[in-house]
């Protein structure tokens, strides 16, 4: 077979097998290194015509994917020419690697290549980890076989016999891993290798297997290989590429060709392989550390009566070698629960017989001492560990109804980190900080657990339909009807206090009402909603919460708190700063009749700047604005746009120190110059290259009208993809239908931005009917461009 057709042959060769059959990822991957494997053989033999004198030797090996006869038809191919020092020569060698990589490289394949003896193989092997655990996978394709057999039982023989002072090396890898990777299971476009979870987290695993010092559930990792490998070699027959990281765009197409409906129901396979490697390589470490421990864990006794000590704790918990069981002869309601709570406080694992045990056990409503352990358990700083142990096992989903439901399901939002089971597990570890904040910390704890239970597939509005979903869960664990129905509260409206206070007028009346409103007049509800709402934000991910969204949805809360308590509010020390530069630009204003730019203090602990911009209002004053900022290259993360005494007074957030920022002098000319040209079309057009292309429907606009949201103006929601001019198209698409702006609340959240715009006829009257329905749709056109 020519080099050159190498790749697409082994493409059309996956492509032509299929993946129809979920069995048949084992047997494709050996015709693929089959495949290859002739094909090295043949450049071997021409190799060998091409060096004379060539005999016995030297040998062509394999590591990695295609070592493990495991490749993709994609893969890079790792390859190690071997050679007897004392029989081949350092230039015979060197000419032989020569007439095998070229060819290679030719192919357009990605080669990983070392030219190496036995006694080379095994010093690189006991300095380098790595190299130690790739030399594993050794397997002969060419030439003296003797020689890979030889370099491969020397290296095998060094591993076991330095494996226990080895595992520390092997803890550290995982621990650097952690670091420097996210968790597949969680990830939004996950690495299939690299990733926590992921392959090279299986080579880990078979290694210390290798090393004889623990051993794991082959079963388990086999199938988990399986499921992963198919996926990489769905991705690399999409993308004619080595890659393995799941990007958004080919996800769908991977998802149809491994033979899944959609895209989320292809990930949740995807983390519930990459949860259950996790586990494994968790479970082989602890028990490689066990292994190499003098002499064991703590233990008691003496001689043949030498056994671990034994420590037993309340409700019949036993701690035991490092791990937390229960004694199964106790008939105590609080068993489990206890030994979950002891687990999430104390960072000791759940034993194994013991998840299994909870796995069979039959699952009833809780009692109130249960549920009160439970709380206890939500409010341990290492429940995120327990949580796993508790979830890889299927213990989680018997015991809270509906999540099944959410369980390894992804977030489609780009501010999400986590899929929707692990970020209401990290939504409880925010919430924990709130405990002495609130008078009910059980009830925020609780809905912090299921405030996202809505969230399945086809859902339309999350929040409205998990409300139910979360009042039978909590009355199942255990809280009476009044405390459920608070919780179905707070999950309904989880997302209103941010909602208000980012894309609403505080100066509009209708704002606190639809607060007050969904707190239920209460003062208790709004405090426990004001911690859940921080919590959600901060466990979603760092561009969900900010200091500046902080000061918003605190000081809408002290005006609910206010109001319910029918006192005054004061203005926010850190909203200072934003008022005072609007007080002072519009005194500017008034004085000038002109535009005004002014910076007020920086934000100390962000990379984000304000500008408050001012000039007298009119049509096509807030578009000129937003060109300002477009021509200037500045990034806006957000905005408040208003009118004051016939003064547009606007206040921008954008990306970067002030000492990033052009001069306010800059920008005043610049606005200057937008202002003066305002009226006229060809000065408005920004010279800027097209949007990209819309790839997925997430990337499609929306634009909802909000009625009841002011009784003074009509306000809408543009939710479109984020590009530098898309702010100023919506504010042109604005002015060329002769509406006003009475107010704007703009943000960016990751890859979308949300604007809200409230908007005026040019009597300062909410639109009509027939009004409505055109700037919809041309906002539509605007926002799609």
């Amino acid at each position: 077979m020519p080099s050159e057709e190498l790749s697409s042959r082994r493409i059309t060769q996956v492509l032509h097998e299929g993946f129809a059959d979920p069995s048949a990822g084992p047997s494709r991957r050996l015709a693929q290194s089959d495949l290859v494997d002739d094909w090295l053989r043949t450049l071997w033999e021409r190799a060998g015509e091409a060096v004379p004198g060539r005999g016995s030797g030297a040998a062509l090996a394999a590591i990695g994917s295609l070592g493990r006869r495991s490749l993709g038809p994609a893969s890079d191919l790792d390859l190690v020419l071997l050679v007897d020092p004392a029989r081949v020569g350092a230039e015979q060698a060197a000419e032989l690697a020569g007439a095998l990589w070229y060819p290679i490289w030719d192919s357009g394949t990605s080669l990983d290549h070392s030219v190496r003896s036995l006694e080379e193989c095994e010093q690189v092997a006991a300095a380098d980890l790595r190299t130690a655990i790739a030399l594993l996978d050794l397997r002969h394709i060419a030439g003296d076989a003797q020689l890979v057999e030889d370099t491969a039982a020397r290296v095998r023989a060094r591993w076991r016999r330095e494996a226990r002072r080895r595992v520390g090396e092997v803890v550290d890898l995982a621990a650097d891993r952690d670091r420097r990777y996210g968790s597949l299971a969680h990830a939004t476009e996950p690495n299939l290798k690299s990733d926590r979870g992921g392959l090279r987290d299986i080579t880990v695993i078979r290694a210390l297997a290798e090393s004889w010092l623990a051993d794991h559930d082959h079963e388990v990792v086999d199938a988990a290989s399986r499921t992963l490998r198919d996926a990489r070699d769905a991705l690399q027959a999409v993308t004619g590429a080595s890659g393995t990281r799941l990007g958004r765009a080919d996800q769908d197409a991977v998802a149809a060709l491994t033979g899944h409906a959609t895209a989320d129901d292809h990930h949740a396979v995807l983390a519930d392989a990459a949860r259950a490697v996790t586990w494994e390589l968790h479970r082989t470490v602890r028990a490689a550390e066990a292994a190499i421990a003098p002499g064991g864990s703590a233990t008691r006794g003496a001689g043949t009566a030498r056994r671990p000590a034994l420590e037993r704790l309340p409700h019949g918990v036993i701690v035991q070698a490092g791990e937390v069981s229960v004694d199964p002869s106790s008939r105590d309601l609080l068993r489990d629960v206890a030994a979950v709570r002891h687990a999430a406080t104390t960072g000791l694992p759940l034993a194994e017989a013991t998840l299994a045990r909870m796995a069979q056990e039959t699952v009833a409503p809780l009692l109130p001492a249960q549920r009160d352990v439970l709380v206890d358990a939500l409010a341990g700083e290492h429940l995120a560990d327990a949580y796993e142990a508790l979830d890889v096992k299927g213990v989680f989903s018997r015991w809270v109804p509906g999540w099944s439901e959410i369980r390894n399901r992804p977030q489609r939002s780009a501010v999400h980190r986590f899929t929707v089971d692990r970020h209401q597990i990290e939504t409880v570890l925010e919430a924990q900080r709130f405990l002495s904040r609130v008078s009910r910390p059980d009830l925020l704890l609780v809905t912090a657990l299921l405030h996202d239970l809505g969230k399945r597939p086809e859902a339309r509005d999350h929040a409205a339909e998990g409300a139910p979903l979360a009042e039978a869960a909590a009355r199942h664990l255990g809280f009476d009807r009044a405390d459920s129905r608070t919780i179905a509260t707070l999950v309904r409206e989880h997302l209103t206090l941010v909602g208000l206070a980012t894309g609403r007028d505080l100066a509009d009346p209708t704002t606190l009402r639809e607060l007050l409103r969904a707190v239920d007049e209460d003062l208790d509800t709004l405090e426990l909603l004001r911690a859940l709402t921080e919590a959600d934000a901060i466990a979603a991910g760092p561009s969900a919460w900010s200091t500046w969204r902080a000061d918003l949805v605190d000081h809408l809360t002290d005006l609910g708190r206010d109001a319910l308590r029918g006192t005054e509010t004061a203005p926010r020390t850190r909203l200072a700063p934003q008022r005072s530069a609007q007080e002072a630009v519009l005194a500017a204003v008034r004085r000038s009749d002109s535009a005004q730019v002014i910076y007020p203090a920086p934000l100390d602990d962000e990379p984000i700047s304000q500008l408050c911009l001012g000039a007298p209002d009119g049509a096509g004053v807030f578009a000129a604005m937003a060109r300002v900022l477009v021509r200037l290259r500045l990034d806006v993360h957000s905005a408040v746009v208003s009118t004051q005494d016939g003064i547009a007074v606007n206040t921008w957030w954008v990306t970067g120190t002030q000492a990033d920022l052009p001069h306010p002098s800059v920008v005043r000319s610049a606005l200057d110059r937008e202002l003066a040209h305002r009226d006229r079309a060809d000065a408005r057009v920004l010279e800027l290259p097209p949007a990209p292309p819309l790839r997925t429907t997430e990337d499609a606009p929306v634009v909802t009208l909000l009625p009841g949201a002011s009784r003074e103006a009509t306000v809408v929601q543009v939710n479109a993809r984020n590009r530098p001019s898309l702010l100023a198209d919506v504010a042109e698409t604005i002015t060329v239908h002769g509406l006003q702006v009475r107010s704007a609340h703009v943000m960016t959240l990751g890859r979308r931005a949300v604007d809200v715009l409230y908007l005026t006829d040019q009597h300062g009257r909410a639109l009509d009917p027939p009004t409505v329905g055109r700037i919809v749709a041309a906002l539509m056109d605007a926002a799609s461009t």
